[in-house]
């Protein structure tokens, strides 16, 4: 498997499971949670965009594209994914609470 490919695989699965938890449950960081989930879909938007635009190569040999998306967008992916990674290992490694027993 190539990297870029490891790096979108990897960037779905995250997003997949940043939003499932900032809607679907109740996690317990519920808004880093959607913190999350938008810093992902804004990334896919601009990258997104970026490939929707595309580039162009003008008479002079210059090349027209749209470079502060696919950085912005990147960046962003890269900081939801590593947001996901973080609030998994809190999720995994903290204490859990014990079950409150009802009377």
């Amino acid at each position: 498997m190539h990297l870029p490919d490891l790096f979108l695989l990897t960037f779905v699965l995250c997003w997949l499971l940043a939003l499932r938890n900032s809607f679907l449950t109740r996690p317990r960081h519920p808004r880093t949670w959607r913190t999350t989930a938008a810093l992902l879909t804004i990334g896919l938007s601009l990258v997104t965009l970026a490939k929707w635009i595309g580039s162009t190569v003008d008479q002079q040999g210059l090349l027209h594209e749209p470079f502060f998306l696919i950085g912005s967008g990147s960046l962003l992916n890269l900081a939801g994914m590593s947001l996901t990674i973080v609030l998994l290992m809190l999720g995994l490694f903290s204490p859990k609470a014990a079950p409150v027993e009802e009377r």
